[in-house]
């Protein structure tokens, strides 16, 4: 049997081979309009968005899931046929030079960057170097192409200086050129919003949870507006489409709803969660709370400031996993909100099966490993 070192090398080879073939096969389909999607948070639900409202007017394909290693690119482009109008292909940082790899193979007309974060913290050590990786998307748009841009988001704005397309904007700069003006999302309401495009205004109503969710609705618009849609079609496909699993998505059960966004928890999200949950108006609010990923100081100070963060939005915060002990710190602020850790979402199930009420708004965020959607399952077995 090969050695893992062999191994590892015999399977780098085999990726380069498929990359090849995959950026071969990319290049004899001139007439599909390739979208790449990337940023910090917010890619596979404005993936799934693009896809949805391109979808209903053109055959096309996307990436599946939230499937974004280079793998799951190159295969992506290899199932996608000169039958296709439009593929979207979401693609992720991991390291350096990740975009870039991934966006040599896609070759997109169309670049979409969402925003930038803390992700990925020891692989980038800086905002400006994850920006900086993030830009290599556009870098590998075919000539004519467009860069679809956050304006609420500097480095993401700065990324069309230099840019040799077509430049769209989305967000609620007053410059956009996709702007958002008269937002609501204050649960149980979804997302809606005024859109401006040059000098027409429309209303946007979508299915979408939470105000954070803005920026992917404008940009699959946005992708919409460069490909020549009709803006009122866009708009009707983007009011149908459905949040993505595990993105703000929500489930009812015995009278109470669980908002599900536990794909994910780098630490700088918790604002937008957090903020999701103050606004809403519920019964009862709940936090339930996995692990957090791409913080600075160590887990014993990093949970203990999200536990008392959580208290001033919620009625009672439960955290889950190995690292929720850390959280117990925190009680003696909690005044007379509970504030509950269990090492496994079977311990937290337990849990919430006895305090659960009708009309309890419980918003789950975490991380994949923590099979928070387990929880769920314990609940209505």
């Amino acid at each position: 049997m090969p050695s893992p070192r062999k191994l590892a090398k015999l399977r780098a080879i085999a990726l380069e081979a498929g990359l090849a073939t995959a950026g071969l096969h990319r290049r004899c389909l001139k007439h599909v309009a390739f979208v790449g999607v990337t940023g910090s948070c917010g890619k596979t639900t404005t993936k799934e968005l693009t896809a949805a409202v391109l979808g209903a007017s053109l055959p096309g394909r996307r990436s599946p899931a939230s499937h974004n290693s280079l793998t799951d690119v190159g295969t992506t482009v290899l199932r996608t046929t000169g039958s296709d109008a439009f593929c979207v292909v979401e693609i992720a940082a991991w390291e350096p030079g990740s975009v870039a790899r991934a966006a040599r193979v896609v070759a997109p007309n169309i670049a979409v960057v969402t925003n930038i974060g803390a992700d990925h913290r020891k692989a980038f050590r800086s905002l400006e170097a994850t920006a900086a990786e993030k830009a290599e998307l556009l870098s590998a748009v075919a000539r004519g192409g467009t860069a679809g841009l956050n304006a609420d988001d500097e480095r993401v704005r700065a990324m069309a200086q230099g840019f040799h397309g077509r430049v769209i904007t989305y967000g609620r700069s007053p410059d956009a050129s996709l702007r958002a003006e008269n937002i609501r999302a204050r649960w149980p309401e979804r997302l809606s919003f005024t859109l401006h495009v040059g000098e027409r205004s429309c209303s946007v109503s979508t299915r979408l949870c939470g105000e954070h969710s803005l920026t992917s609705a404008l940009a699959a618009l946005g992708v919409a507006h460069a490909i020549g849609l009709p803006l009122d079609r866009a708009i009707d496909a983007l009011a149908a489409a459905e949040p993505a699993p595990a993105r703000m998505s929500p489930v009812a059960l015995d009278g109470a709803t669980f908002i599900l966004d536990d794909a994910k928890a780098p630490l700088w999200t918790m604002d937008a969660a957090f903020a999701f949950l103050r606004d809403a108006r519920a019964a009862r609010k709940l936090a339930v709370i996995g692990t957090l990923s791409d913080y600075a100081v160590s887990a014993s100070r990093a949970y203990p400031s999200v536990a008392r963060r959580g208290f001033a939005v919620a009625d009672e915060v439960v955290f889950v996993g190995r690292n929720a002990r850390h959280t117990l710190k925190a009680k003696h602020d909690a005044d007379a909100r509970p504030l509950h850790a269990f090492a496994t979402f079977e311990e937290a199930a337990e849990y919430l099966r006895g305090t659960l009420r009708e009309g309890d708004l419980v918003l789950v965020k975490g991380s994949e490993g923590d099979h928070l959607q387990g929880i769920l399952r314990a609940l209505t077995a």
